[in-house]
């Protein structure tokens, strides 16, 4: 959920919790007037009956009573009742009509205000008029009175509340849009950068504090990028100090090492040539001895092969690839296929011999933690990326946290390419992915 959709959410929310506060207010009030009715009517009802002496000449009038309850009814607010009696009137109860709140409120909402609100309660006052003697009046409320009066204002307040809420959402929806507008551009920014992208800039633009962010946001991106540059020019660096120590190392096991075991092997073939016919057990341990010279000389071919860097300036990627491919074909009598779709007249050497290296070290994993029957290589180059693909059906597994040389050594060639490295567990074997980006291809050095 985006965050302009919760502060919009947030605002709805709010301003239907405001309009059910002012609702409850206007019903609140409507029960406030009429306890404010109530005791003015009792005021002016008391009024009434202390003035009544000036008719105190026709109280034997048999019209007295009614005249005294019609000037009762003139001062009465509408839904007020009043009971009172006089010394020559007996108790009565009137009640004023309440037509002007117009339609009964409904029985839901009489309930509803009923258990709300409390009803206006009964007053009560006594008196004496000059010549008529005590009186005593009870004022009250109709309920349903009261509760119409609750209904008639709520709806108005309805009304005014649903015409100022439509207002305050439309336009407080559009002015939060409208200010968060820079929000969506920032979280795209920093989920590129999340994703390796550190080309990925953040217009400036919206509120200030929101061009502060996305200020922030490119001056980390740079930073990023600067940082990343960095450490692919220290790891390349690397890189390059290992193939020159490969270098040295093939040069000396062949110069020092290889002399050495060709110089045994001609010693152990000599002595058992010395021994033929008359010491069968030296013959037999020279024979030994030969035997295990060249099975030294096969693994240090073997270790030759892996650390001399391929001839890719003379034959070149693809066909060094397929050397090295058949030559493991040929060892292991294991089926090895490259698929080549690439330019290479726009690869660097240093990236040529990257990819080789990498090739190289997933093909011996393979052959070293597994029995494949196929491994299929795959390099192919699009538009903006190159692609490299080894998948084996060997069952190796993966390796955990603890990661051998040669993975930290593809890991650390792919990241001096700049690019994207993908292992993972396929259902016979290993597949390795690696995407290198077109143009760093071509501007490494």
């Amino acid at each position: 959920m985006s965050l302009r959709f919760r502060l919009v959410f947030t605002l709805w929310l709010v301003t239907a919790l405001a309009a059910a506060i002012t609702l409850g207010l206007a019903a609140a009030d409507a029960y406030r007037t009429a306890r404010s009715d109530t005791q003015t009517t009792l005021t002016r009802a008391s009024y009434v009956l202390e003035r009544n002496y000036h008719m105190e000449p026709r109280v034997g009038d048999p019209l007295y009573a009614e005249m005294t309850s019609i000037k009762l009814l003139g001062v009465m607010a509408p839904g007020t009742c009043i009971r009172f009696d006089q010394r020559m009137i007996s108790e009565r109860r009137l009640c004023a009509g309440w037509q002007v709140f117009g339609q009964i409120a409904p029985g839901w909402f009489r309930d509803l205000a009923g258990r709300m609100f409390e009803p206006p309660a009964s007053v009560v006052r006594s008196g004496s008029a000059s010549q008529s003697g005590a009186f005593r009046v009870e004022a009250s409320f109709d309920p349903v009175a009261a509760a119409t009066l609750a209904w008639q204002r709520t709806r108005l307040a309805l009304w005014q509340t649903l015409a100022m809420a439509a207002g305050v959402l439309l336009l407080g929806s559009a002015a939060i849009v409208w200010r968060l507008g820079p929000v969506r551009g920032i979280v795209s920014g920093l989920d590129r950068l999340a994703r390796g992208d550190l080309d990925a800039r953040v217009e400036l633009g919206g509120a200030r504090e929101f061009g502060q962010i996305a200020q922030a946001v490119n001056h980390l991106a740079e930073r990023l990028k600067a940082s990343a540059e960095q450490s692919r020019a220290l790891t390349r660096k690397l890189i390059e100090v290992e193939d020159v120590e490969r270098r040295q190392l093939a040069r000396d096991l062949h110069d020092e090492f290889g002399q050495t075991l060709t110089a045994t092997a001609a010693l152990a073939a000599s002595m058992r040539f010395a021994a033929a016919g008359d010491r069968p057990d030296i013959e037999r341990d020279a024979a030994d001895v030969g035997a295990n010279i060249r099975n030294m000389m096969d693994c240090l071919r073997g270790a030759f092969a892996r650390l001399r860097p391929p001839d890719l300036e003379e034959v070149g990627l693809a066909a060094s690839l397929r050397t090295m491919l058949n030559g493991w074909e040929t060892q292991r009598g294991t089926r090895l296929t490259l698929d080549y779709d690439l330019d290479e007249g726009g690869l660097t050497d240093a990236v040529a011999l990257d990819l080789y290296r990498i090739v190289q070290e997933c093909v011996t994993n393979a052959m070293r933690h597994g029995a494949p029957k196929h491994v299929r290589v795959i390099l192919r180059q699009s538009e903006d990326d190159i692609t490299l693909t080894v998948e084996d059906d060997g069952g190796g597994k993966l390796a955990g946290e603890r990661r051998g040389h040669g993975i930290l050594g593809i890991t650390e060639r792919t990241a001096a390419m700049g690019g994207r490295l993908n292992m993972q567990q396929t259902v016979d074997g290993v597949r390795v992915d690696v995407t290198v980006p077109g143009a760093i291809v071509r501007s490494a050095a």
